[in-house]
C-alpha cells in the first residue's frame, strides 16, 4: 500500500508538473467521449492477437468523429520484455498507421517506446510520431484493477512536406476495470491530453471519460 501511495503521488506531482506551463497561456478547451471495445486471443503461449473498435465523438464545432480500428500482435520475450507492433485505421480523417513497439516490465510498472508511421490519402510522405508510455498497474481485489499512465507524444515529421507536424502532446489517463468472468471485462477511465501553444495557436486541453468493455477468448 505504501508503494502504491508513493507511485500516485509521483504521478499526480509530474501532472501538475507538465500542467504549469500550459497553463501559462491562454487555453482551448474540449471535451469528448471515448467508447472502447477490445478482444483478444493467444496465438501461442506467449503470442497474443487483439483487436480494438474505439469510437470518439466530439461537438460539432471542434471537428468529426472519429472511428478508431486496430489490430495487433503482441509477443512475450520474457517477464521483462514484450515486442508487439499492429496496424491503427483512423476514419476522420483518415489515415493508415501501422507501428511497431516494445514495452518493459518491472513489477506493476511498465514503460513502452512505440514509433507510428502515419499515411493516408493526400500525403506525400509519411509521419512519424515517437510515443512513450509510463504506466502503473496494480490489483484491488475483487477482480478489480486500477492503471494509471503518463505518457509523451512527439511529432517527428508531418505527412505533407510544406507544412509543420501536428503538435506533440503530454497524455494522462486512469482507468478502473473489473473482471466479471475470465472472459468479459468493463470500466471506465478518464483522459487528459495537452497540446502546448505553439506558433499563435492557443494551449488544447482534451477532457475525455472513457467507457470500455471486451472479450477475452
Amino acid at each position: 500500500m505504501l508503494r502504491t501511495s508513493r507511485f500516485v503521488a509521483t504521478f499526480l506531482a509530474g501532472l501538475a508538473a507538465a500542467w504549469q506551463p500550459a497553463a501559462a497561456h491562454a487555453a482551448e478547451d474540449e471535451t469528448q467521449l471515448w467508447l472502447m471495445f477490445d478482444s483478444s486471443m493467444p496465438l501461442n503461449a506467449r503470442t497474443d492477437l487483439s483487436f480494438l473498435v474505439m469510437p470518439r465523438f466530439r461537438d460539432a464545432s471542434r471537428g468529426q468523429d472519429q472511428l478508431i480500428l486496430r489490430m495487433a500482435v503482441d509477443h512475450e520475450l520474457s517477464d521483462a520484455v514484450n515486442l508487439g507492433g499492429g496496424l491503427t485505421y483512423v476514419i476522420g480523417p483518415e489515415s493508415f498507421r501501422p507501428y511497431q513497439q516494445v514495452q518493459l516490465s518491472h513489477g506493476d510498472v511498465s514503460l513502452r517506446f512505440r514509433l507510428e508511421e502515419i499515411t493516408g490519402g493526400g500525403v506525400d510522405r509519411m509521419g512519424l510520431r515517437e510515443r512513450v508510455q509510463l504506466r502503473y498497474r496494480t490489483d484491488l481485489g475483487g477482480d478489480s484493477s486500477l492503471s494509471l499512465s503518463g505518457e509523451w507524444i512527439d511529432a517527428v515529421r508531418s505527412e505533407n512536406r510544406d507544412t509543420l507536424p501536428a503538435r506533440d502532446q503530454w497524455r494522462a489517463a486512469a482507468s478502473l476495470k473489473h473482471d466479471f468472468d475470465q472472459h468479459f471485462h468493463a470500466g471506465f477511465g478518464y483522459t487528459l491530453i495537452i497540446a502546448p501553444a505553439r506558433e499563435g495557436l492557443p494551449t488544447r486541453h482534451i477532457h475525455a471519460p472513457l467507457l470500455s468493455a471486451g472479450w477475452s477468448f
